[in-house]
């Protein structure tokens, strides 16, 4: 089921800790692959309260947790998510950079950006 939220920054901390909740509860522990599907919400989310035109944003997020996390942000934009190269001195313009180095694969679903993360398997 969809979160829905206003388009405001101070909800991308509390994406996180669902994130984090979400992937306790699927059996997803391993650190690396939490930390990694948690940087990639925080950068799609803060993507999309910052460049998209909408007063909402909505984020689901689906884990396998023999395969892989389905990241799903929808900004209520037609636009586009730049890969962008950044200044060594600029502020921004990194996160969708991130985004696609990190993510196994991403892409843009009308208005949803999504990305998959492999889950790593169990080692006993």
């Amino acid at each position: 089921m969809p979160l829905a939220f206003d388009a405001h920054p101070r909800h991308v901390k509390t994406v996180r800790r669902v994130t984090a909740s979400l992937l306790a509860e699927a059996g997803v522990d391993d650190r690396e692959t939490v930390g990694t599907v948690q940087l990639l919400v925080s950068e799609i989310v803060t993507n999309a309260i910052v460049h998209g035109n909408a007063d909402s944003v909505s984020f689901q997020l689906t884990c396998d947790p023999a395969g892989e996390v389905l990241i799903e942000v929808d900004d209520h934009s037609p636009g586009f998510p730049e890969v962008r190269e950044a200044g060594p001195d600029d502020e921004g313009g990194r996160g969708m950079r991130l985004v696609a180095f990190l993510a196994h694969e991403w892409g843009r679903k009308g208005t949803c950006t999504w990305c998959t993360v492999p889950v790593r398997p169990v080692v006993l």
